[in-house]
Order: structure tokens, then sequence, then C-alpha cells
């Protein structure tokens, strides 16, 4: 199973179809989202690459409290700046927030993902509903929100035919791939979350630490099973 809302074939031919690479920072999901784009610009099909990870509006509010609090924060190293959230100590946080950041998701879906599918456009994702989710279960520490209505929600903002792919590599793979992750004290914590979410919506988990062509061809071929 390889999407959360499957549906025929003929349903899918009246619509643009969105493919979505999600996974940790320094997976490669840049990377093979724009050799996807190449490849089906090939093919003569126009794709947008999409990223919607922070579209943030009214949970910026809340946002501003947790700095107040010093539940949020950031950490710079040299260059590199890295922004925390630690919401296991706020009941306000931990029920409100998800709400709020998913009324912006889903405002920002209708824009940005409903609208272009309905005209019949292809769209790449690299970052959506389902980043939003782990950055909360890493914020809270509660892996329960999978299961629970958090879970639910975020996943239904996705389109039912979207092909979900999970691209997954060890920590140290992937600090050797960024210089910048090396400072990043939640990297491991997130590699896990993903692994979490792959295993509990059945979705295709691929190790990125294969070449790259190794990988997209794993893509393309989901993606014709798919189609």
């Amino acid at each position: 199973m390889v999407t959360l809302h499957p549906k025929s074939l003929a349903q899918r031919q009246q619509r643009g179809r969105m493919v979505y690479i999600t996974g940790c920072d320094g997976a490669g999901k840049s990377t093979q989202t724009t050799l996807l784009g190449q490849r089906l610009a090939q093919q003569g099909r126009r794709a947008r690459r999409l990223w919607l990870r922070f579209p943030f509006r009214l949970s910026l509010l809340l946002l501003a409290y947790a700095r107040l609090r010093g539940l949020s924060w950031s950490e710079t190293h040299g260059s590199v700046r890295h922004g925390y959230w630690n919401f296991q100590a706020a009941p306000l946080l931990r029920r409100l927030f998800p709400a709020v950041l998913w009324l912006d998701a889903a405002s920002a879906s209708l824009r940005a993902i409903y609208w272009p599918l309905l005209r019949g456009e292809t769209i790449i994702c690299e970052r959506f509903a389902l980043d939003m989710l782990v950055d909360l279960i890493v914020a809270t520490n509660d892996e329960s929100l999978l299961r629970r209505w958090p879970g639910r929600w975020f996943t239904r903002l996705i389109p039912r035919d979207t092909l979900i792919i999970v691209l997954d590599a060890d920590p140290e793979t992937l600090r050797a791939r960024r210089s910048d992750l090396a400072t990043d004290h939640r990297l491991a914590a997130r590699r896990q979350a993903f692994q979490l979410l792959a295993a509990t919506y059945n979705l295709p988990l691929i190790s990125s630490a294969l070449p790259l062509e190794t990988v997209q061809a794993q893509i393309c071929s989901l993606m014709e099973a798919t189609e």
C-alpha cells in the first residue's frame, strides 16, 4: 500500500497527480524531487515542486507565546542555526497548537495543492502534513499522536491518490551529507518518528544511502505501479 486513500484509475485521470517524498533533513528529498521533475519534463509532463512545512499564520500567536515561555528557542553554531520546540510540560500548547497548525495547513493546502490538482497539474512535494506531524511528535515526545486525532486530521489533508514515499538513512550518513546536521540535537528523534510514521501508515521506506540512480529508479517504479 503506497497511498493513504487509494482511488480508481478513472478517478485519477480526471485530475492532477501528487507525489509526496518525505523524510529527515539530509535524506535526499530535494535531490530526488529535482531528478523526478526532470524525468517528468523529458516525458512532456510539467510538474510543480512544492515545499509546504511551515504555513504559519494563526499558529504564529502560539509560537510567540512559546518563545516567551522559553518553550521555543534557537541555537546558533557558527553560521548554522537550529530551532527547537519543547511542548511536553505545556498542556495548552500540547492540546491547542496541533489544531491551530492544522487550520493553517488546511488553508495553505487549498491554495497550493488542491487548486493546482483540479487544474490537472502534477505536484512533486517534499514537505507537507507528515513533516508537521513529525515536528509535533518530537516537540511533545508523544508518538501516540499518529493514532489519535492529529494523525487522522493531518493525513486527511493529503489528496486521496497521492503517492507517499519516505526516504531514510542513518544519522551518520545524514550528517556526512550535510555538515549543519552535526549540531542538530534532535536528528535521531526525527528519524525515529519518520520510521514510525512509515510503519504506522504502511508507506514505502526507501534507503537513501543507496546510489541516487537506484533511489530514483525505485521512486519511478512506485509511480508506474500506482498510475
